[in-house]
């Protein structure tokens, strides 16, 4: 699960055409590793196609393959709810995707359908045509999963 994977840094307001915004919109691929408590890490891959709406919500539309699963889709859309705070929604997501933006790192909170939270982080690497995503999984407090994989802009 990676830009997601995302991405919602972006959108009305200030930093509207920042480096995070353009790094978003159009396509990215994303490769990485999962790793599950009591299993061996595998590898996943992303790739995206994200455009700013007539709202100016980051809308991103996600096709994730990880190993041993079914390929999945995933829809994104991230809107700045004041200042660098990110709010939204993500479709396999249960509740509402909660944010914020500092400097070049975007960092999303939410809870998946099938149970545990998530903690992700995106920082945009320096020239901007990468970005390094990070993400923790937990139930019960306790960590069960991590995903590591790095984002590249396409076009």
């Amino acid at each position: 699960m990676s830009v997601p994977v995302l991405l919602a840094l972006l959108l009305a307001g200030p930093a509207a055409g920042s480096a995070l915004e353009r790094f978003f919109t159009g396509t990215t691929e994303g490769a990485g590793t999962v790793d599950v408590i009591a299993s061996r890490p595998h590898a996943m891959r992303d790739r995206a196609r994200g455009r700013i709406d007539a709202e100016g919500a980051l809308v991103l539309d996600q096709i994730v393959e990880e190993a041993g699963k079914p390929v999945r889709r995933r829809a994104w859309r991230l809107l700045r709810s004041g200042g660098n705070r990110i709010t939204g929604t993500i479709s396999d997501v249960n509740g509402p995707v909660s944010g914020e933006i500092a400097g070049d790192t975007l960092h999303l909170r939410y809870r998946m359908k099938e149970g545990p939270s998530v903690e992700q982080w995106i920082t945009l690497d320096p020239g901007g045509r990468s970005a390094r995503n990070r993400m923790t999984f937990r139930r019960f407090g306790l960590k069960v999963a991590t995903v590591q994989s790095t984002i590249r802009k396409l076009d």
